[in-house]
């Protein structure tokens, strides 16, 4: 299984994960056939990849660190609170959060979900719409940063906490007028300074609402707080900023980069990893490390260049080793020569390193056909 651009679907492939449109509603299911219609439709709806099986590595799945079903309702959960929050006039809002019920449950399916992955490694790459990037956005940051205090041995009722605080974070920004939220092109200041408020105007939200945890609540507020003093609203810096803060103070990032946004493309794993790296004075040094532990800068299904000479697609990522997976070797660099299949497990291997990344406009034909079974 592998991920596929639509623009490079054709009619016979299998569908390798669930399709879902921006509303949640299930498109196509594992194992469907697609057909010409099929495709022309994803294109209409904006989906930009599916997972396929293929040929070339057909025994490999791609696992999600939760289910399927749990990110769904998840998504529905979020896409309904933001819905009726926009709906609300101000002095409803704090009443409102709480009559989903859903959110106590659904963050007990995703910390049990986490705890009982015994590979606990983010392979996915994002294909979310823009249409629905606020609430996948929102579950994704939850689900990293739940991943992440799990790193760091908090107990549950801590992974409770900062959870709701995470998947809670961006609700100040039902309050933003959405021509500046979806803006294609760069803000002006006066658009950033009305940005910036929604970190206050969630917090304002939250923190009259009793059955929210106040660190919880403190997520939403300090989320954009960086460890030098540039972050906003109040340009707190350090220990100042509270530790689940700083967390999802990470993960947003780090999601937000590896998505597409009106105003540029979807950063691949590995440079967002090195972007947040080169901006280390911004973020808590310790939770940088343990969130680096758990994601994939290669996913499974990347295809790479080694410092061998081969080329090769990724087939497993190890906790801990970001940059060092096990790779299926499918030919040469230099003339795309197929070599009898062989994993490499680079962990193994210290003095071969991944070197270069290819798309699939990037590989001969003949490499995209090479079968591995």
């Amino acid at each position: 299984m592998r991920k596929v651009s639509v623009w490079a679907l054709e009619p016979g492939m299998k569908i390798g994960r669930p399709v879902y449109d921006s509303s949640g509603f299930l498109l196509l299911n594992a194992g469907k056939e697609l057909k010409k219609e099929y495709i022309h439709n994803l294109k209409k709806l904006n989906i930009p990849a599916v997972y396929i099986i293929d040929n070339i590595i057909p025994d490999i799945d791609i696992e999600d660190v939760i289910l399927d079903e749990t990110r769904q309702k998840a998504n529905n959960l979020i896409r309904n609170i933001l819905s009726d929050l926009e709906k609300q006039p101000e002095k409803s809002i704090p009443k409102l959060l709480f009559t989903h019920k859903g959110v106590k449950n659904i963050l007990d399916d995703i910390i049990d979900q986490l705890l009982n992955n015994k590979n606990l490694i983010v392979n996915l790459s994002d294909i979310r719409t823009s249409d629905n990037y606020t609430f996948a956005h929102s579950v994704n940051v939850a689900v990293m940063a739940i991943t992440t205090a799990i790193s760091l041995e908090f107990p549950r009722s801590k992974l409770q906490e900062i959870g709701l605080g995470s998947l809670l974070h961006d609700l100040g920004k039902v309050k933003i007028p959405a021509n500046i939220l979806n803006k294609n092109g760069k803000l002006t200041p006066e658009e950033f300074t009305e940005i910036k408020k929604h970190a206050l105007l969630g917090y304002d939200m939250v923190k009259m609402q009793s059955l929210i945890n106040p660190t919880s609540a403190l997520i939403v507020l300090q989320h954009h707080e960086r460890m030098n003093g540039e972050g906003y609203p109040e340009g707190l810096k350090g220990e100042q900023i509270h530790l689940f803060s700083r967390i999802c103070a990470v993960v947003d990032v780090y999601d937000a980069l590896v998505a597409d946004r009106p105003y540029r493309k979807a950063l691949p794993a590995h440079k967002a990893l090195e972007l947040l790296q080169s901006g280390i004075e911004l973020f808590d040094l310790n939770v940088l490390q343990k969130f680096f532990q758990h994601i994939a800068a290669y996913p499974i299904g990347t295809f790479v260049g080694l410092s061998n000479g081969e080329i090769g697609v990724v087939v497993h990522n190890t906790v801990g080793f970001p940059l060092r997976p096990s790779v299926r070797i499918l030919c040469t660099k230099k003339d795309f020569e197929p070599l009898k299949q062989y994993e490499l497990n680079l962990m193994d291997k210290i003095d071969i390193v991944i070197d270069e990344i290819y798309s699939e406009k990037e590989l001969p034909e003949q490499v995209m056909q090479i079968s591995t079974l």
